[in-house]
């Protein structure tokens, strides 16, 4: 079997250049994204509102 690779590996936008030892900032990422989820709720819970009020009018 044959594990010697003739071509250098071509991934440099995947390559981790981060220090491992820096601290970690997830806390703002974490509140982009529940802030995104809750906007994609309110979303949901006002556009089901509008449709059932449109279908109850519709329906008198």
């Amino acid at each position: 079997m044959n594990t010697e690779h003739s071509h250098p590996r071509i991934h440099p936008g995947t390559v981790d250049r981060s220090n491992p030892n820096a601290p970690k900032r997830t806390f703002a990422k974490s509140i982009v994204s529940n802030s995104r989820r809750l906007r994609q709720r309110v979303g949901l819970a006002v556009s089901l509102c509008l449709g059932l009020a449109a279908i109850v009018i519709a329906l008198e």
